[in-house]
């Protein structure tokens, strides 16, 4: 569908889904959060000159994934758990994450692809017993590259 600035709605930041695709698989989470969709351009020299010059890299971010715990035999949580135990498997599998926003029918109106991801972190909120609060989950994945798919 062509883009049509008339009937063009900003979207929610609310509303939102993520897709993991990896060797065959592919698999949807929820999740609560998602931050650190970001790149960035990365020049030599001095920052305070007015000369343009050709940037010499990209920066990416790491994208940081909050959700409640999830159960064990979950996809990504069996991706995440693989991956922290590649001592002993010898092998890390990337994967694609797609994160889209979606409008109030759930069609897609923008989404980021981040290549050739990998979990680098997880950790779990502090067990509490005076609060009565859910567990959540952090992923922390690192990526390649980042492409804005729609």
């Amino acid at each position: 569908m062509a883009f049509d600035s008339n009937t063009w709605k900003p979207p929610v930041l609310f509303h939102f889904q993520v897709e993991f695709q990896w060797s065959g698989n592919k698999a949807s989470a929820s999740f609560a959060e998602v931050d650190g969709l970001e790149h960035e351009l990365v020049f030599d020299g001095n920052v305070e000159s007015a000369k343009i010059e050709f940037p010499k890299s990209i920066k990416t971010r790491h994208v940081i994934l909050k959700r409640a715990l999830e159960p064990i035999d979950e996809k990504v949580t069996v991706w995440v758990k693989n991956t922290f135990r590649f001592m002993y498997s010898g092998s890390i599998k990337p994967c694609n994450m797609t994160v889209s926003l979606l409008d109030e029918k759930n069609n897609i109106i923008a989404s980021w692809i981040c290549m050739r991801s990998i979990p680098v972190k997880w950790s779990l909120n502090s067990l509490n017993a005076a609060e009565s609060k859910i567990a959540i989950e952090t992923i922390t994945l690192k990526y390649e590259e980042i492409r804005r798919s729609k």
